[in-house]
């Protein structure tokens, strides 16, 4: 008798579907939480990669539209700009140069570049001092010159779900809107102004 009953209780526990729901939402709920972290990971991810893309746009456009010297106090001040617009945490790197082509040659040269962050500052350089190739530089003419900035901005995830921290590397060429040169003074002076050849 003893035995029957224990019988029947099995046949009942085995029919019984009580828990079910609460079995699968516990098994499940691991995987659906790490899928949740990893959809804002991605989407930090890209919209920090959207926010560098659009800074280093916005510099290169007030770039452009200068028509007078640029100087170091102009330099500090647009990269604490970029600093504001990007929000980053980390200290950000920033390069704007200006790249001139001579037909002749057939060749680009740096006309000046100032960098800050931990990017180097040049005059009258090859264009590899840059990090750049030629075959990157948007076609040019003889004499013509692009103004070109680089930046840099360090982004490490919120949450490890296995992508590790990077740097976000952006690069833009704009030419100048109605600047017939674009010269570099530290001093604001056109005594030490460094400029494209052949401008006035």
């Amino acid at each position: 008798m003893m035995f029957n009953r224990l019988k029947a209780r099995l046949r009942q526990f085995r029919r019984d579907e009580d828990g079910t729901i609460i079995a699968e939402a516990v098994t499940m709920f691991p995987s659906l939480f790490a899928c949740v972290i990893a959809m804002i990971v991605f989407f930090d991810a890209f919209r920090n990669q959207s926010v560098a893309v659009k800074a280093n746009y916005t510099i290169a456009d007030a770039v452009s539209r200068e028509d007078g010297f640029i100087t170091n106090i102009y330099i500090n001040s647009v990269w604490r700009i970029h600093r504001f617009l990007t929000d980053s945490p980390n200290l950000t790197r920033f390069r704007i140069s200006v790249v001139q082509f001579d037909a002749t040659e057939n060749e680009h040269t740096v006309v000046w570049a100032r960098g800050k962050g931990g990017l180097d500052s040049h005059n009258r350089k090859p264009l590899v001092n840059i990090g750049l190739e030629s075959s990157q530089i948007p076609v040019m003419v003889d004499n013509e010159f692009l103004i070109v900035v680089q930046t840099e901005v360090d982004y490490t995830p919120a949450y490890s779900i296995g992508l590790g921290a990077f740097t976000f590397e952006n690069v833009s060429f704009t030419r100048p809107r109605w600047a017939p040169n674009l010269c570099f003074s530290p001093d604001d002076t056109a005594d030490r102004a460094i400029c494209p050849r052949n401008s006035t």
